[in-house]
């Protein structure tokens, strides 16, 4: 039986500090002692904030924005925010649209299952790489954050969640000693955070995720290759069916809603 802790809207509740930008959600996380005792550059700032506005729905899919209406959202200065529009563009989290400015990048069935796809093949990779390289301190830290769980009523309450899943993913891949598929890895795990604004997801689906979380930490800790790629496979394909299922779900009511 996993005992779960759950997430608070409250900064203070939440259980260390995230090795990635991931957990620096909007009014959700705190940023790490670390970014606080030596702030980042306005740049990197303007684009974590305004990644986690999109990942967390803040900033609808479709919905178009300006350069504008972000420096004055933002309260910071035209270039780090044009700075960070850019990075968000190559990452394909914003369109660039004429007369319209920037458009927040859609959600698709494709998009669902590439992503996810994708996750289990850089994130087998990673953690076979892993194995040898995890020590009992960040075995230990991945079990203290799948007790983290979440209050399915309470917004704030999701979005730190995405943080805390990020950090287990990301201490997992960035012990691979491969910097490039690490940051595959980060990327794909934060692109797939914003389907939490598609995805209906309940007390229950985040006991199986912990569990499965559990599962992957013990393949971890018997160095158990075959074991580790077929958890990983299992917890990220669940994901994917939880998605989908939803999505398409949101689809067709959209559909017989649009057809009245």
């Amino acid at each position: 039986m996993i005992e779960q802790r759950f997430c608070s809207a409250t900064p203070h509740t939440f259980q260390g500090s995230c090795l990635s930008s991931h957990a620096l959600i909007v009014r959700a996380v705190p940023l790490p002692h670390s970014i606080t005792r030596f702030p980042m550059p306005l740049a990197d700032s303007a684009y974590i904030l305004l990644r986690n506005m999109i990942i967390s729905g803040e900033l609808a899919p479709d919905s178009a924005i300006t350069e504008n209406s972000i420096v004055e959202r933002l309260a910071i200065g035209k270039t780090p925010v044009r700075e960070a529009m850019r990075r968000l563009v190559l990452e394909g989290l914003l369109n660039v649209t004429p007369r319209l400015g920037y458009v927040v990048v859609g959600i698709t069935r494709q998009d669902i299952e590439e992503i996810f796809q994708l996750r289990i093949i850089a994130e087998v990779a990673a953690a076979h790489l892993a194995m040898e390289n995890l020590d009992d301190v960040a075995l230990d830290r991945l079990t203290e954050l799948s007790a983290i769980g979440y209050d399915p009523d309470d917004h704030e309450s999701l979005l730190t969640y995405v943080g805390v899943n990020a950090e287990f993913h990301d201490i997992i891949a960035g012990a691979s000693g491969n910097r490039r598929l690490a940051d595959l890895v980060s990327r794909l795990v934060m692109e797939s955070s914003r389907f939490i604004q598609v995805a209906v997801l309940s007390e229950e689906h985040g006991r199986q995720v912990s569990e499965q979380h559990v599962a992957i930490i013990n393949a971890l800790r018997e160095r158990d290759a075959d074991a580790v790629a077929s958890t990983i496979r299992a917890h990220v394909e669940g994901r994917l069916n939880v998605t989908l299922e939803c999505f398409l779900a949101g689809v067709t009511h959209s559909s017989s809603n649009g057809s009245h």
